[in-house]
């Protein structure tokens, strides 16, 4: 009989079901006639840009690629085969389920946990191989304490200035203690930090939070610290501070080939694009308004047409009357509030529109382009919240790499 317990396992596991189809790029222009909303998560793109991140390491460092969240809402299996085809040395997730999830789609890679664990998830920890990443000294006896696990390393996560999760330095006496009182020094496999400011380049916070760091790092014994796998910096903290590789990165999104700042785009290849299609067109008099609460008016003779993806997609509500999408190579403004499954677009620039041609929201036509990073922009926020917001009902397609 199946336990409430066992439903919940299957429930959380259920959300990162995420159907996707492999197809190549064949098979993608011929999808490309058929009307519907899609997402296109090209390989070749990734893989670029995984190996532009081996040529900058500034030293012989291990690369931790991140895919939590749905490997930022592009598919974290087909993005974790293909990472791990590449020998990476580790994949990064945030909840066990993330974790069990590409164990039972035989991911080998090892993968770090990186969001806090609770008693009843250290079954799973041993059962599939999964290695923790611990900042609480609670969550850190529950480890321990476990018998089973005795085999299983573990990370050490500091707090050098991000105020969420990990061990401040006053703290570290303590907890050195209490792993020595287990005999467990000999599974610390890795020490990390997270930087709360490496995007903004007018602070010098992370350099802050790097001395702070080193501190802690000078309250292990030299023997933890030498063999330990060590690892900063983020996609950001990467690009600004090579200095701070250590033995190990964390890169994120500069893998999904969205940059944290603007000047070295052309270094990235984004990997993802969202396309959908014209499912209704009209031609309103002047003097018209457009969608709920009447934030638009056409001031002349308008041609609009209905783009049926909304905010129950991912779509968000703040690019309402904001930036464009692309129609036959055309800029085509959004006007009128973005609704729950669609919005509306000024197509009057455009000579010829027909029902169910393709429209590209996130992505290239031509010589034009539009990136998550546009996207947000438009919309007052980061491109990691559009990119993860885009919904798992939204159908993947994984073109294959053909580099």
């Amino acid at each position: 009989m199946m336990t409430l317990l066992d439903k919940y396992k299957i429930s959380n596991n259920f959300v990162l079901m995420i159907n996707f189809t492999t197809i190549d790029e064949h098979e993608l222009t011929a999808l490309s006639r058929q009307p519907s909303n899609r997402i296109i998560v090209r390989m070749s793109p990734l893989k670029r840009n995984f190996q532009t991140i081996q040529r900058n390491l500034h030293t012989e460092a291990k690369i931790i690629g991140m895919v939590k969240a749905n490997a930022y809402g592009h598919g974290i299996v087909p993005v974790s085969s293909l990472l791990s085809s590449l020998h990476i040395d580790y994949l990064g997730v945030f909840t066990m389920e993330e974790g069990v999830h590409l164990r039972e789609h035989s991911i080998q890679t090892p993968i770090l946990i990186f969001g806090s664990l609770l008693r009843h998830h250290m079954e799973s920890l041993g059962r599939f191989s999964l290695v923790p990443v611990i900042g609480s000294m609670k969550e850190l006896q529950i480890f321990l304490e476990e018998e089973s696990l005795t085999w299983l390393p573990f990370h050490l996560k500091i707090d050098s200035g991000m105020g969420r999760i990990g061990f401040l330095c006053s703290e570290l006496p303590q907890v050195l203690h209490y792993i020595q009182s287990k005999n467990a020094q000999d599974r610390i496999q890795g020490i990390c930090t997270h930087y709360a400011d490496a995007s903004n380049p007018a602070s010098n916070y992370t350099q802050w939070q790097t001395e702070s760091f080193e501190h802690s790092l000078g309250e292990l014994p030299s023997r933890i610290r030498q063999k330990s796998v060590i690892h900063t910096c983020n996609s950001a903290a990467f690009l600004r501070f090579p200095q701070y590789h250590y033995n190990a990165i964390r890169p994120g999104l500069i893998m999904y080939g969205i940059c944290p700042f603007s000047k070295d785009q052309p270094n990235w290849h984004p990997v993802l694009s969202l396309t959908s299609y014209i499912s209704v067109v009209r031609t309103l008099p002047k003097g018209s308004y457009i969608s709920y609460n009447r934030t638009f008016q056409t001031t002349c003779p308008t041609t609009i047409a209905i783009i049926p993806i909304g905010y129950a997609d991912g779509i968000p509500l703040s690019l309402s009357n904001r930036g464009w999408v692309l129609y036959r190579q055309t800029k085509c403004p959004i006007i009128g509030n973005v609704c729950m499954n669609q919005f509306t677009i000024d197509v009057s620039a455009c000579k010829e529109v027909h029902l169910g041609d393709e429209v590209t929201l996130i992505g290239k036509e031509g010589c034009l382009e539009i990136t998550a990073a546009d996207v947000a922009r438009w919309s007052n926020t980061i491109p990691y919240e559009i990119l993860c917001n885009l919904s798992t009902a939204l159908p993947r397609f994984i073109v294959k790499d053909t580099d």
